[in-house]
């Protein structure tokens, strides 16, 4: 069969039992049957395991819907797909220590370097570099973040999404979010904790990112890929 890109990049952390996520939104996964119970029951002629999974709507890599913060906005299964399939602009900014604001002037280097100018029609994928720490002592609070006039920035450009390997995009000590507040209310879907960012630099390529399609869902957790073309 003929493929259009080269390679798959998987972009997405992996979900289990008790992972790290802000505040208190545990997961928690446990066994509904198991190959030891369904055998036993059915003397050998069946065994079958399930899982059920309890998880917030926001939880490891997943994507925020406007909803989150704008009764008014659309929901994770309003979102268009056209959104969430994109062509790629990864922009560098792993230069950028932890406890740093990523600045206008950051992402006017990255967008030089990049080629590639910033605006709609592709995804806006920031590359810090903190995945490598996704999920050691400290990474929740000790990493860079957006704040609000780069945020500004961003929707003056007319980003059509933001996608990130930072576990959060606002100012740690901000506990209100002002920059999940700037782009959500402007209907601007942001993806959080991607990994394997390293892996797409220098390439051309399609980005993936879907959501489940639940009814009135403020995010969602997500699997997200590159297509390298």
């Amino acid at each position: 069969m003929k493929t259009y890109y080269k390679e798959i990049i998987d972009l997405g952390h992996e979900y289990y039992n008790n992972m790290p996520n802000l505040g208190a939104n545990c997961c928690a996964f446990w066994p509904l049957e198991t190959f030891e119970h369904t055998r036993k029951i059915t003397g050998g002629k069946l065994a079958t395991e399930g899982k059920m999974i309890l998880m917030p709507e926001h939880c490891g890599t997943h994507i925020d819907a406007p909803r989150h913060f704008d009764e008014h906005g659309k929901t994770v299964d309003e979102v268009p797909l056209d959104q969430m399939i994109l062509p790629g602009h990864l922009l560098d900014l792993t230069h950028r220590q932890k406890g740093e604001a990523i600045t206008i002037a950051d992402l006017e280097a990255a967008e030089e370097k990049s080629g590639q100018k910033i605006g709609s029609g592709t995804a806006t994928i920031c590359w810090t570099g903190v995945d490598k720490d996704w999920q050691t002592p400290g990474f929740i609070m000790e990493r860079p973040f957006v704040p609000t006039d780069t945020a500004q920035w961003l929707v003056d450009r007319n980003i059509t999404i933001f996608a990130t390997d930072l576990i959060g995009m606002d100012d740690p000590h901000q506990w209100w979010w002002p920059t999940h507040e700037i782009w959500l209310k402007k209907g601007i879907c942001m993806v959080q904790q991607l990994c394997n960012l390293d892996k797409l630099l220098g390439k051309e390529f399609l980005f993936v990112c879907l959501p489940l399609k639940m009814r009135g869902g403020t995010a969602s957790p997500v699997r997200p890929v590159a297509l390298v073309m």
